[in-house]
């Protein structure tokens, strides 16, 4: 009877260390993720957005900002997302910008500038009083994951969305949001203007 006590205990103890080794956090899902996205500037004729032409995702942050810019910032891998700052992304940069890939825009999945990030990239100067960028939804795995956000390159006003096409309730995070308020994990889409 103690034997069949035992196995039946033993089992037991198996099938709970099993669960809570399955149920535990790995190293996988802790993984982050850094991405890039290149636009086009606003078209009037393709229904006022911006058409991504490349999307690419790195396993570090400075990996994707090095792609991001074609090779032009090489960040020391050992830089903390949030401490990067504008004259890192195009301080350096040469006065014309016309086939040069600037920053326009940087999400992340935590507040404070920190986890996965979502870089946006265009082929010239940024934002001006004519030329404006914007994405009617956003990309697979960042619909409703934004928590704070920094905008670059004369792009002063950095618009999020509670929906899709530019709708329901909006933040703007001029050129920075450390937290994304209501909109915390809640962008459906986003626009980077010069002027409001």
């Amino acid at each position: 009877m103690n034997h069949k006590k035992n196995f039946y205990y033993s089992l037991a103890c198996l099938v709970l260390a099993i669960f809570l080794i399955a149920a535990t956090p790995g190293a996988e899902s802790n993984r982050q993720n850094h991405c890039y996205s290149l636009l086009s500037p606003i078209n009037e004729n393709s229904g006022d957005f911006s058409q991504v032409l490349e999307s690419k995702c790195f396993d570090s942050f400075s990996e994707s900002i090095r792609a991001a810019t074609k090779g032009r910032v090489q960040l020391d891998h050992t830089i903390q997302p949030e401490a990067v700052t504008e004259y890192m992304l195009n301080g350096g940069a040469e006065k014309d910008l016309a086939d040069v890939q600037v920053v326009i825009g940087i999400d992340w999945d935590y507040t404070n500038f920190a986890g996965s990030s979502y870089t946006w990239v265009v082929s010239n100067n940024g934002c001006s009083s004519s030329i404006q960028y914007s994405i009617s939804s956003m990309p697979a795995g960042w619909d409703n994951r934004v928590s704070s956000a920094r905008a670059y390159s004369n792009c002063n006003y950095y618009y999020h969305y509670q929906t899709t096409n530019y709708g329901g309730s909006s933040v703007v995070c001029n050129t920075e949001c450390s937290t994304m308020g209501s909109l915390d994990n809640a962008t459906s889409s986003e626009k980077w203007t010069y002027i409001p």
